[in-house]
């Protein structure tokens, strides 16, 4: 079986990718599946693909935007395509990468030439986001009773990560601080136009869920923002243009659904003796990405994470194999991600700065344009590998994928 992953190493490619951004202030006001249409026909004139050529259409979204069903057959009736599969993939923040993930596997088989993947939402503009997300993570029947919020649940992880590992509040704030250094150069990064903040700004913002502080938590991102990338082998993507984007290595693990369900989980590898709230499956998907792609972390040049809230930089920069288990938060205070000279780490911004959509393939649109050299004030010189790690729900759906420039 790892054999064969091996070979898939560099077989497919992203040839073609397109961002939509709507703002609140736009006239009229558009949906989910309008973005979503909108980024792919981008997606497909990036890559000069025919819509007759699709073979596969494969969407998603935040669990309770756009409410819908079906969001794939109303993208592919808009489109005018008649692919021979789609799907919707909900694995929450996780889907998007996994997406690709499917993609790949489709393409590599031979089954199809081309898969489009749309994913994003923009039910900000029609929906109180904080409201209607906030109890969204807790089980309606056992755990929303009691009022917990998504920061809350969160809170609860981040609490025994500091207990296990000795991290404080100050590292968290400082891979916040650090993350924010990197949005005011990024155009479209909701945060960053607000400049530059400080160790004490963060610890000074008022108490969410404690130990987590207003600036620990990400935004929601105001409107809407979709992307949507095509996939196809590799001797066909290098057909199309000179710098297709190489999927060289990717995996997934899903643990539980709700916090508490996480507690009836032993462990995610046989070795462990007991529930854990703070290993997740961030180490299992990481793990099956870097054997796949045959590369160890030092091999990357950047790597971006879906981290709503500063503890999980630590967290999962140890996770993905950046540290050592229970150094995170040292490795961040000693300026292991820091803007100028340390690890490039969300480069975008992340989702504490540029801003949290619930669901999307942006932070993989930030390494396509960090190796085109287009990233401007952000760029990371001479950047040929990344990982992207994508998570959902409260730390139960985790994808990882390493894609670089090259097939090797």
């Amino acid at each position: 079986m790892e054999s064969r992953a091996k070979n898939l190493k560099g077989a497919t490619a992203i040839v073609g990718s397109g961002i939509v951004i709507s703002r609140r202030t736009d006239a009229p006001r558009r949906t989910t599946l309008e973005l979503q249409v909108e980024a792919a026909r981008l997606a497909l004139d990036d890559a000069k693909v025919t819509r007759k050529q699709v073979g596969g259409v494969l969407t998603g979204r935040a669990p309770r935007s756009y409410d819908v069903r079906q969001l794939n057959m109303r993208v592919l009736n808009e489109l005018k395509v008649a692919p021979v599969f789609t799907s919707e993939i909900t694995a929450h923040g996780g889907g998007a990468l996994g997406t690709l993930q499917l993609a790949s596997l489709m393409v590599s088989s031979g089954v199809v030439d081309y898969v489009l993947c749309t994913c994003g939402n923009c039910d900000d503009l029609w929906i109180d986001s904080v409201k209607t997300n906030a109890t969204s993570e807790a089980d309606q029947q056992f755990e929303a009773q009691y009022g917990p919020s998504t920061p809350s649940l969160y809170a609860q992880f981040a609490r025994r990560y500091m207990h296990e590992t000795g991290a404080t509040s100050r590292q968290f704030a400082k891979a916040a601080v650090e993350c924010r250094k990197w949005a005011v150069h990024h155009p479209d990064a909701i945060m960053g136009r607000k400049g530059e903040i400080t160790i004490e700004d963060v610890l000074n913002s008022r108490m969410i869920a404690s130990p987590l502080h207003l600036l620990d938590c990400a935004p929601w991102y105001p409107g809407g923002n979709v992307t949507a990338m095509v996939v196809t082998r590799r001797e066909i993507a290098e057909r199309h243009r000179p710098d297709p984007i190489y999927l060289l290595g990717y995996g997934q693990c899903s643990t539980h659904e709700w916090l508490t369900d996480r507690l009836g989980l032993w462990g995610i590898e046989p070795a462990e003796n007991g529930p854990n709230l703070t290993r997740t499956g961030a180490i299992v998907a990481a793990r099956g990405a870097f054997e796949m792609a045959g590369l160890r972390p030092n091999d990357l040049d950047l790597a971006q994470t879906s981290a709503p809230f500063s503890f999980l930089i630590p967290m999962m920069l140890e996770q993905l194999g950046f540290c050592p288990e229970g150094t995170g938060g040292r490795f961040v205070e000693a300026g292991g991600i820091d803007f100028d000279g340390g690890f490039p780490f969300n480069t975008s911004g992340g989702y504490l700065s540029y801003g949290q959509n619930g669901q999307g393939l942006y932070l993989l649109q930030e390494c396509i344009e960090q190796f085109r050299g287009a990233a401007k004030g952000r760029q990371v010189p001479n950047a040929r590998r990344a990982l992207v790690h994508g998570h959902g729900g409260p730390l139960s759906c985790h994808s990882v994928v390493i894609v670089g420039s090259s097939p090797n």
